[in-house]
C-alpha cells in the first residue's frame, strides 16, 4: 500500500508538470511579458548600481523611487474606482504603446539622474527626479491593469504556471545583468520596458473578444455579488499590510542594515526561491488560498523580521527569508485576483486597479515612514522598526484569516449573505453555464440536473418533452466535451469543492478553466 500511495502521488505530480508545461507553451508572450514588467524596476537597479546617487537617503532619485509607489498606487485606485466610465476595453494595444514609451522616457531620466553627482544642485535636477516617477508610475500602472485583465480571462490555475515561469525567467534575466557591461546594463531597462510592451500588444491582439479578460462566466446568479460589488476589504487590508512591510524592508536594506548589496541581491534570490516554493505549494501541496496567504507568505515574511532582530549578522539572512515571503505574497495576490475575477464576475479594472494600488500604496507608506525616521535612528538601531512591522504582519493573519474568506470574498459579501449549499451549486451551474455559453434552456436544464432530477422530471418541470430533453443534454455534452451524466455531475462537483474548499489545482484539465 505504501508504494502503491507513492505511486500515485508520483504520477500525480508528474501529471501536473505535464499540464503546467503545456499552459506555459500555450502563450508566451503573457508570462514572458510580465516577467519583463516585473523585472522592469530591479534593471533600474541593477543598471545604476555603480552610482552611489541612486541609493543615497534623502537624495532626489531615492526620493523620486519613492514617489514612484505613489503614482501607481494613487493611479491603480483612481482607475479602480472610475473602472465603470473607463469600460472594461480599457487598456488596450493603444494604451501598450503609451506604455511603452512611458518606460523608455523613465528608463533614460533615470540612469541619467543617477550618474550626477550626490551633491548636484541644479534646481531642475529635483524637478526632473520627480517627473520620471510619473513615467514609470503610468507605465506600470496601465501593464499591470493590462495583466490583470489577462489573469482574469485564463484563470487562477494558469496564472499560477505564468507568474512561476514569470518569476523564474525574471530571476534569470536580473543574474544575467550582473555579467553584462555597464554600457549594456544601461540600455537594458529601456529594452525591458518595450519588451514588455510589445508582450502587451501581442497579448491583446491575440484574445479573443470572446475570451477577453472580465468576460469569463457571465451569470445572472453569480455568487451574490451585486453589480457595485463591496470592496475587497480584507484583501485590501492585507496587500497594504504587505507592501507598507515591504516599504519599510526596502528602505532598510538601501541603507546598508542588511549587507551592502543585500537589498538587490536578496530580493533577485528571492524571486527565484519563491518561485520554487510557491510551485510547490500549489502543484505538491495544493494549499487553499488562506493557507498560502496567511500560514505560508505572511509566515515567512514574519519569520525573516525575526531573524532580523537578533544583529547585522543575521539580518542579511533574515531579509533573504522575508523577500521569499513577500515575492510568494505577491505571486498570490495575482492567482488570487484571478480566481476572483473569473469566478465572481467583478470588473479586472476594478478589482485590479483597487489591489495593486492599495500595494504600492502601502509600499509608499513604509518607504516614507522609514524616511522621516532614518535621522531619529541610527544604522544600526532598526530592532524597533523591525519589531513593530513583525507585530503588524503577525496580527493581521491572525486577524483575517478565515475559512470563509472565499465564500466572502475577502469583504465583498458580508457573513449573512453568504449562501447555502444550495445556492452555491446553482452558483457554480450557472458559471459552468457561462463558461461554456450554454443557451438559456440549456442552463435551465443543467439547474435541475445538478438536483437530482431525472430526465422525466426535468420535462414536467420545464414542460418539455423527455425527447427535447435528450437533445439539450447532448448539445451541453458536447460544448462540454463530455459524453455522459456522470462526468457533468463530476464537473458541477469539483466545482462546488472548489469553491468551499478555497482550492486552485493545476491538475485540473484546461477545459475546466
Amino acid at each position: 500500500m505504501p508504494r502503491e500511495s507513492a505511486y500515485r502521488d508520483m504520477r500525480t505530480i508528474q501529471q501536473s508538470f505535464h499540464s503546467f508545461t503545456q499552459i506555459v507553451a500555450s502563450n508566451p508572450a503573457l508570462w514572458i511579458g510580465f516577467a519583463c514588467v516585473c523585472a522592469w524596476p530591479w534593471t533600474c537597479t541593477s543598471a545604476t548600481l555603480a552610482y552611489a546617487n541612486a541609493v543615497t537617503v534623502g537624495s532626489p532619485v531615492w526620493i523620486g523611487s519613492n514617489f514612484t509607489y505613489l503614482i501607481i498606487g494613487i493611479a491603480g485606485i483612481a482607475f479602480g474606482i472610475g473602472s465603470r466610465r473607463v469600460g472594461e476595453r480599457f487598456p488596450n494595444s493603444a494604451v501598450a504603446v503609451i506604455a511603452g514609451v512611458c518606460y523608455v522616457a523613465a528608463s533614460a531620466l533615470f540612469v541619467q539622474l543617477s550618474k550626477l553627482p550626490i551633491d548636484y544642485l541644479d534646481p531642475s535636477y529635483a524637478t526632473v527626479s520627480f517627473i520620471w516617477p510619473v513615467f514609470a508610475g503610468i507605465g506600470q500602472t496601465l501593464l499591470f491593469l493590462e495583466w490583470m485583465k489577462a489573469f482574469g480571462g485564463v484563470g487562477p490555475r494558469k496564472t499560477i504556471a505564468f507568474v512561476v515561469s514569470a518569476s523564474v525567467l525574471g530571476s534569470a534575466l536580473l543574474f544575467a545583468m550582473n555579467f553584462f557591461p555597464q554600457f549594456v546594463r544601461e540600455f537594458m531597462p529601456a529594452i525591458v520596458g518595450v519588451a514588455a510592451a510589445a508582450c502587451a500588444y501581442r497579448m491583446a491582439q491575440r484574445i479573443p473578444a470572446e475570451d477577453a479578460p472580465g468576460t469569463a462566466a457571465p451569470s445572472p446568479v453569480g455568487l451574490a455579488i451585486p453589480k457595485a460589488p463591496r470592496a475587497p476589504w480584507k484583501l485590501l487590508l492585507t496587500t497594504l499590510v504587505a507592501g507598507f512591510s515591504f516599504g519599510v524592508f526596502q528602505s532598510l536594506s538601501f541603507t546598508g542594515a542588511f549587507g551592502t548589496t543585500a537589498w538587490y541581491a536578496n530580493g533577485v534570490v528571492g524571486f527565484l526561491v519563491a518561485s520554487v516554493l510557491f510551485a510547490l505549494i500549489t502543484l505538491v501541496l495544493r494549499m487553499n488560498f488562506n493557507y498560502m496567504i496567511y500560514r505560508v507568505s505572511f509566515v515567512i515574511m514574519a519569520t525573516g523580521a525575526f531573524v532580523c532582530l537578533f544583529g547585522s549578522e543575521a539580518s542579511s539572512w533574515g531579509y533573504g527569508i522575508y523577500c521569499v515571503g513577500y515575492r510568494c505574497f505577491d505571486m498570490l495576490v495575482w492567482c488570487l485576483c484571478a480566481y476572483l475575477i473569473r469566478h465572481r464576475s467583478v470588473s479586472p479594472i476594478w478589482l485590479g486597479g483597487l489591489s495593486i494600488g492599495t500595494l504600492l500604496a502601502g509600499r509608499f507608506l513604509g518607504f516614507e515612514l522609514f524616511t522621516l525616521l532614518h535621522p531619529l535612528v541610527g544604522r544600526e538601531d532598526v530592532s524597533l522598526l523591525v519589531a513593530s512591522v513583525l507585530l503588524v504582519l503577525l496580527v493581521t493573519a491572525l486577524f483575517l484569516v478565515s475559512h470563509n474568506n472565499l465564500l466572502e470574498a475577502w469583504g465583498m459579501v458580508k457573513p449573512g449573505e453568504t449562501l447555502n449549499d444550495r445556492e452555491i451549486a446553482e452558483s457554480c451551474c450557472m458559471q459552468i453555464a457561462g463558461q461554456y455559453r450554454l443557451s438559456a434552456r440549456e442552463r435551465e436544464v443543467l439547474l435541475q440536473m445538478a438536483q437530482g432530477k431525472s430526465r422525466a422530471e426535468i420535462g414536467d418541470e420545464l414542460v418539455l418533452s423527455e425527447e427535447t430533453i435528450k437533445t439539450h443534454l447532448r448539445h451541453i455534452y458536447q460544448k462540454c466535451g463530455i459524453h455522459s451524466r456522470k462526468e457533468l455531475e463530476d464537473m458541477v462537483a469539483r466545482r462546488i469543492r472548489e469553491v468551499k474548499e478555497d482550492r486552485i489545482d493545476l491538475m485540473k484539465s484546461d477545459a475546466e478553466e
